[in-house]
């Protein structure tokens, strides 16, 4: 896709763009199941990241969203996907809050009835290509040196930026190096273009005012690659014995919880900074919450009934599972289409 048509296309801003009325709106969706006057409190454990797109099922208890379906979350921090899940196995979580990685290698090694079922956030418009003056285009990159994590979601960024740009066999090296190393590359000159942390993007700017903005994952199409997805993953066995929680709990971070983001940011940001110093992150400021928490795209209850019926989630996850495979990070395909399930978002 030409710069010139991404620009008229449907960008994961447009599509994130709606007003309160839509998210109230949402919410306000009929359930398919009868509660009784007065029902004993619902607890679920969850395994979560520490990470802000998880963090929106911690604001929903916070706010007491979630207290007004009679449900209460025990949550467990893990520093990432893998002991969450492996948590999940053993039975000491119900369910989790993972990156996209982590359910494609669970769901290879086909240990248990995993499924996928909703978006806590799309972690995409976090990532960014920056090039030096001369990038102002990924085709500008044509023949150059960029630093990359091989095998990583940056490198899948990276990949799928190029294969939406039908650059897929354009010649270029990728120099293997982490994402601080790799920034700090780029600017000492060794390398020509960086796919770096969101957190720390911005010191590249300062660092070489010269730097360009080649690729903003916000702008690209929310209806094609990439899409990097942070999911909610449970059991099957546990949706068909807790059908009417999840989707209550789903409801309420997708309904008044991403409504309280986008229409009452600064307490959601507020609430935010209290979450991450509670995790001891003691130091950190309101403006790198407010950041970084705003960073990620959210949906409402329109939104996510939309990424499941248009297969966006499902496809990216195919396209990540392919790219996977094809560097050797896991062995064989998984099932995607059983992995990912409508099952929750669709009685929303």
């Amino acid at each position: 896709m030409s710069k010139a048509n991404s620009k008229s296309a449907v960008t994961r801003r447009d599509f994130l763009k709606t007003t309160s009325l839509a998210a109230v709106g949402g919410l306000a969706a009929p359930y398919a199941f009868t509660r009784p006057a007065k029902a004993a409190t619902r607890k679920v454990r969850v395994g979560i990241l520490p990470a802000y797109s998880f963090g929106l099922y911690w604001l929903a208890q916070d706010q007491g969203f979630l207290k007004e379906h009679d449900i209460e979350l025990d949550m467990k921090v893990f520093p990432s996907g893998p002991p969450a899940i492996e948590a999940m196995v053993g039975g000491s979580v119900d369910v989790v809050t993972v990156g996209s990685v982590p359910p494609l290698a669970a769901m290879a090694r086909g240990v248990a009835e995993f499924r996928e079922i909703s978006v806590c956030g799309d972690a995409t418009p976090l990532f960014v290509i920056v090039g030096g003056p001369e990038a102002e285009t990924l085709a500008d990159l044509e023949g150059k040196r960029i630093a990359v994590t091989s095998g990583s979601n940056f490198d899948f960024f990276l990949e799928s930026a190029l294969a939406a740009e039908g650059l897929s066999d354009m010649p270029l090296t990728r120099v293997n190096m982490e994402p601080i190393e790799g920034q700090s590359a780029f600017v000492a000159g060794a390398v020509d273009a960086c796919v770096p942390l969101a957190t720390s993007r911005a010191l590249i700017f300062k660092a070489r005012p010269d730097a360009r903005l080649t690729v903003d994952g916000g702008d690209l199409p929310i209806d094609s690659r990439p899409s990097i997805m942070d999911v909610l993953m449970t059991t099957q066995p546990y949706i068909d014995a807790n059908r009417e929680t999840l989707v209550d709990m789903v409801a309420s971070v997708h309904g008044p919880t991403v409504a309280l983001q986008r229409n009452d940011n600064a307490k959601a940001v507020d609430a935010m900074r209290r979450w991450q110093v509670g995790l001891g992150n003691a130091k950190i400021t309101r403006e790198d919450v407010e950041a970084i928490f705003n960073g990620w795209g959210y949906f409402n209850i329109p939104e996510i009934k939309e990424i499941f019926e248009k297969d966006i989630l499902l496809n990216s996850a195919k396209a990540q599972a392919e790219f996977l495979v094809n560097k050797g990070n896991i062995q064989t395909m998984p099932d995607v289409d059983t992995l990912v399930s409508d099952e929750i978002v669709k009685l929303l």
